[in-house]
């Protein structure tokens, strides 16, 4: 019997996807959540036995002529999979692209290079808004699996740093990235940061945050704070869709921080842009749009090239 589905797998993912590509239709995913063309619920998750392992769901339509699509998205996470060989990421997953008249599947996509790269696009976009008009010499990636290596790739492609905290030289062919011994000597001069860690404790401490600085803190798991509180209360807080932010984010609102709204309504002009010495936060947790737009350009760009596998 034949599929009456496409498969596209990871390899044919990484080599349709570019970072221009990637940035614009994450930017509209963005978008879609503050002018009303986004339709996602919170994440569902379901745990599993095991000290963090669970499954997470993710469905979402997105409404727009170029990037709009239904998706379902299936996340699954082990903490042993970094200690596998080869390594695998700790959270898999793959994304079902839905015909929007029918609901019938029209594409399975892997998803691992969608999920890193629409969440290193949306740090991208968060920090070309949120720290608009300031310096943007050093970048610091605190967390060296899969999406600290995306992150300092994504945001060096876009802006261009001077030096970023990471060893990915031979990436650029530019001595540009460098590792540090402490968390400290990374954070304490740098204009961005980024924390894409799975750490139980605190990372990073507001004596050490450069005034006007831009924090991207990527993903939450239960009562993880790679933060601390005095950094939060310190900064102006936003994120990606104010359902996310009442379901998963209340152990950031207890420490007495309050969200200034989503960042897709500082891209709109609903809400204003931080001011030139406001310090700032964009705590991200992934939406369904997200993976919505970039299954849509995959798909997309999988129709125009079929030979790719």
């Amino acid at each position: 019997m034949t599929c009456a589905y496409k498969y596209i797998s990871e390899a044919c993912v990484l080599q349709l996807l570019t970072w221009e590509k990637s940035f614009e239709a994450t930017e509209c995913a963005l978008k879609s959540v503050a002018n009303g063309c986004a339709f996602q619920p919170p994440r569902g998750k379901v745990k599993l036995p095991g000290k963090f392992d669970f499954i997470f769901l993710m469905p979402g339509y997105l409404k727009d002529d170029k990037y709009g699509a239904s998706i379902s998205c299936v996340f699954t996470k082990c903490v042993d999979n970094p200690k596998r060989n080869p390594p695998l990421p700790i959270v898999h997953t793959d994304v079902t692209l839905l015909d929007d008249n029918t609901g019938v599947t029209k594409a399975i996509i892997a998803g691992n290079t969608i999920m890193e790269w629409s969440t290193a696009a949306a740090t991208t976009i968060a920090t070309k808004y949120l720290h608009s008009g300031k310096p943007n010499k050093i970048l610091a990636v605190i967390g060296a699996s899969f999406q600290g290596r995306i992150h300092a790739i994504g945001l060096q492609k876009y802006f261009n740093f001077d030096e970023v905290a990471k060893e990915l030289n031979s990436s650029f062919n530019r001595n540009v990235f460098i590792a540090t011994d402490t968390v400290e000597d990374a954070v304490k001069n740098a204009d961005v940061i980024v924390t894409a860690t799975t750490a139980e404790q605190t990372l990073v401490k507001w004596e050490w945050v450069k005034k006007g600085a831009h924090i991207n803190a990527i993903g939450v798991f239960p009562f993880n704070i790679e933060l601390d509180a005095a950094t939060y209360r310190a900064c102006k807080v936003y994120g990606d869709y104010w359902d996310g932010i009442k379901t998963e984010l209340n152990h950031i609102e207890a420490l007495g921080v309050k969200f200034e709204g989503q960042i897709g309504d500082v891209i709109v002009g609903n809400i204003p842009v931080p001011g030139p010495n406001d310090t700032t936060i964009f705590q991200s947790l992934g939406m369904g749009v997200e993976y919505a737009a970039i299954a849509r350009l995959v798909y997309d760009l999988h129709e125009s090239k079929p030979n790719c596998h």
